[in-house]
């Protein structure tokens, strides 16, 4: 039998014997339950099933090969060594004529459908709370001018000198806040797009938070050196990475963490985009740390403007990497607890039409 096509499916196919171990399973099944065909065959299906829905399942696997009625588990829980990922299983019997007691199993991940949704839900917040936050800087950055061409005037006027100290303040502070709302917008500049190995791009940022840690933090590196070339803009990806980079190294160095390291990893992967059906060949870039992790509170909110979990910080670089990497046609992926952050970029392969 050709398996060719149900190898290309994203949905899982198990078939089950009659004793109901399994005897074939494509590829996607494999992912999904995290086990080659050796392993999954060694067991009955039930056995790789939460310990709470096992004996539930093996009754209604019973019943559909005396019946043949088929049925849907929802929410079945998959388990292997400690881990576990949720599913939406459907259980058909082949007819007679094919397959005799034989079941026939498909599997579908809901845990990456909930994230593909919590994914594309939080992409929408994003652009909305970036969009308001962009409107209130344009209408912030005309008075300041005016704050600060005012307090260079007043400089100017007999007596100012007992005045100097505040003055001078304002219009530091307006300049701050000028600078600040600058970035809120954004570069104005257009992108410019080619050809370029993305690994050189990590080099550079390697190479500069080597240097700014004065090479306290070890920065390692793992990439796949047969991924071709990407299609961008070569300084606004080192900007997003290095913005990311950066934050690692910070957390780092607040946390005074043991043996600190940062991690650049590139794989070719196959991921479905949120909003989007089907799966597609991307580039992962992942930039890791060992340092205390994100607080609980941050994750959802994490790209938004102005959101910072440092106290010090302005809460920018991320809000700016999260539009850079939408420019490209990718997104971000962050997973996190203590002693270990991975943010993950994704972009898409080859030339944009």
């Amino acid at each position: 039998m050709d398996t060719r096509l149900l190898d290309a499916l994203n949905t899982g196919i198990v078939l089950l014997d009659e004793q109901r171990i399994p005897c074939w399973a494509n590829e996607a099944a494999r992912r999904i339950t995290s086990m080659g065909m050796r392993h999954l065959a060694s067991a009955p299906f039930e056995h790789w099933v939460a310990a709470g829905q096992a004996a539930e399942l093996k009754e209604s696997l019973s019943h559909c090969v005396v019946s043949g009625h088929s049925f849907t588990f929802r929410e079945l829980i998959l388990t292997r060594d400690g881990l576990s990922i949720t599913t939406d299983a459907s259980f058909s019997r082949l007819q007679e004529s094919v397959g005799g007691g034989r079941v026939l199993v498909e599997i579908a991940e809901v845990d990456q459908l909930l994230k593909i949704t919590r994914d594309t839900r939080l992409i929408s917040d994003e652009a909305g709370f970036r969009k308001l936050a962009q409107g209130l800087a344009h209408e912030v950055k005309n008075p300041l001018g005016g704050i600060k061409g005012a307090a260079q005037l007043l400089a100017k006027e007999d007596g100012a000198q007992h005045f100097s100290d505040y003055l001078d303040i304002i219009v530091s502070e307006a300049d701050r806040l000028k600078a600040l709302v600058d970035r809120l917008l954004g570069s104005p500049q257009a992108p410019v797009d080619e050809m370029f190995n993305i690994h050189q791009v990590l080099e550079r940022v390697r190479s500069l938070i080597s240097a700014e840690s004065g090479g306290e933090i070890q920065t390692m590196r793992d990439y796949d050196p047969s991924l071709p070339d990407v299609f961008g803009d070569r300084s606004q990806l080192l900007q997003a990475t290095l913005n990311i980079a950066k934050n690692a190294l910070e957390a780092l160095t607040e946390a005074a963490t043991d043996a600190p390291c940062i991690r650049f990893v590139t794989r070719a992967v196959r991921r479905a985009h949120p909003g989007t059906k089907g799966a597609h060949t991307l580039l992962q870039i992942r930039i890791e740390d060992n340092g205390p992790g994100i607080p609980e509170e941050l994750k959802d909110r994490l790209f938004f403007p102005m959101v910072s979990g440092r106290p010090e910080g302005s809460g920018i670089g991320l809000s700016i990497t999260q539009t850079i990497i939408s420019r490209h046609e990718g997104w971000i992926e962050v997973h996190s607890g203590p002693g270990h952050t991975a943010f993950e970029i994704m972009l898409p392969f080859g030339v944009k039409p």
